[in-house]
Parts: structure tokens; sequence; C-alpha cells
């Protein structure tokens, strides 16, 4: 079964894909929901009487507005992001699994981790994110993954969720 070797090309698409995984995983997130709801609470509370008839539906558009512009500005910032870092840019990474630890081999070189190293890993519909800091990982695509590749994936989830 060892060693495992998964090839991923990393597309502006499945960099978008892990950007979003891990944005939506982290306190960051709920921490912006969080103060979204706080700063509308004591527009609620406070609100006018002549105001009183349609606080629900200002509080769904200022809701709507907000999130579009969270998603529009997100998704600008990753397209900038990856688009600004040439080397990142359609690399091709190659993850060798070995019983004990693991290597990144890329354009840039060889990169050996533990499996101490791995944070989280994060599995989608899609691909599987190994993590090795809090922004910072792997992107796996499930398409070039073996049928053992898989498991092993998926024991590797279940172990760092």
């Amino acid at each position: 079964m060892f060693p495992i070797r998964i090839t991923t090309l990393m597309t502006e698409e499945v960099y978008q894909r892990f950007a979003w995984s891990v944005f939506f995983r982290q306190k960051r997130f709920l921490l912006n929901i969080i103060i979204f709801i706080g700063i509308l609470s004591p527009y609620l509370i406070f609100l006018p009487d002549n105001l009183k008839r349609f606080p629900w539906f200002t509080v769904l558009f200022i809701s709507l507005v907000t999130f579009s512009a969270m998603y529009f500005g997100m998704n600008y910032q990753i397209k900038r992001a990856y688009q600004k870092n040439p080397l990142f840019q359609n690399m091709e990474v190659t993850l060798i699994f070995d019983r004990e630890a693991f290597v990144a081999q890329n354009k840039r070189g060889e990169f050996h981790y533990t499996y101490d190293d791995i944070i989280k890993v994060i599995m989608t519909k899609q691909d599987f994110y190994i993590l090795i800091g809090e922004n910072t990982g792997f992107a796996i695509e499930k398409k070039n993954c073996t049928p053992e590749a898989l498991e092993f994936l998926l024991e590797l989830h279940i172990e760092n969720m």
C-alpha cells in the first residue's frame, strides 16, 4: 500500500475551493457573524416607533447586502492572492505518503513533514485539504486519488478532524 503518490495541479479553481473551505471552518467566520448580529441587535431594540412596521424587512435587506459584499470581497481577495503569486499558479504538487511521514514535491523543492505536523484534515465533496498551519496546507483532488489513497486520506481525516 505504501508509498502512496497523489499529484494535484493547483489551478485557480482548486485554490478558490481550498480558501473558501478553510475560511468557513475557521473562527474568523463565526466571529464575523457574531459581530454582524451585534451590530444589528441595537438597531432592532432602539428602533423608533414610526419605523417599527418594517424592521425585519430592513434587517433582511441589510443582511443580503452585507453577505453579498462579504462574498464578492472574499472572492476578489482570493483571486488577487492567487494571481499575485506567480510561483503558485498552476503548480503541480506531488504528495508521497509513507508510514511515518509524507513528502511534498513541487518545482520549488521537496519538503518533508511528519503526521504530527498536520493540524487538521478537511474533507469536501471534491477535495481533501491537509492543513499544516492555520491557513497553510495542501489541496488533494479526489479525482486524482486511487482507491487506496482515498481510504488512507479518509483515515487521516478521521484522526485529524
